[in-house]
């Protein structure tokens, strides 16, 4: 069962058939845009960290019942919700539901980070349905390998997550980014990251 939270408009597996795939995006137009890719898909609008999972389709909650393999393949926001790029974020305040809990849970420096909070949301899944075959499989800065704010966010995701394998490019890769940072494709499976200071990319 591969989950594509995130999914935009699906550039992350549109080239691709998948037998069970789930893609999720805030935005209803990214939906409408991306409707003539992975027509297999069961593709929803989502807000992955507000929304109840009562919203999830009844196929994916059913996944996580019967705890089937679960590979969430994702490109998150790398902003932090401060200045994410939603006309609305001021008028809300920059809290979402996984920030506020981060913070409840000690890791208020690294709790505005989007990113950050797509990989807690996904441990608090696991973690609800007590899932043991999960993979991620992430495109990220590297900042939440080292970074110091990401300290105790490292110490509850190396013990649910063992690093697998990882690439790293020129943002530029992208369209339109530029090339003066770098970007990592990252593969986790259920686990504990044994060497936490070292990372064979």
């Amino acid at each position: 069962c591969i989950g594509s939270n995130c999914s935009g408009t699906k550039n992350l597996t549109r080239d691709y058939y998948f037998k069970e795939l789930y893609c999720s995006t805030l935005e209803q137009a990214e939906l409408d845009i991306s409707k003539q890719y992975n027509k297999e898909a069961t593709s929803f609008q989502f807000d992955f960290l507000n929304d109840s999972l009562d919203k999830l389709p009844k196929g994916l909650i059913e996944a996580f019942e019967q705890n089937k393999p679960i590979i969430f393949f994702m490109n998150p926001p790398y902003a932090t919700a401060c200045n994410f790029g939603n006309k609305n974020k001021a008028e809300e305040g920059n809290d979402t539901i996984i920030n506020g809990i981060m913070k409840e849970n000690g890791m208020k420096r690294c709790s505005d980070n989007l990113y950050a909070q797509f990989l807690y949301r996904i441990m608090m899944i696991k973690e609800q349905y007590n899932l043991t075959d999960v993979h991620i499989c992430l495109f990220s800065p590297t900042l939440f390998l080292t970074g110091s704010s990401f300290e105790t966010f490292r110490n509850v995701f190396f013990k649910d997550f063992a690093y697998n394998v990882g690439v790293q490019f020129k943002a530029s890769h992208f369209a339109d980014v530029a090339d003066s940072w770098g970007i990592s494709f990252s593969i986790w499976k259920n686990g504990e990251t044994a060497i936490k200071n070292n990372f064979n990319y």
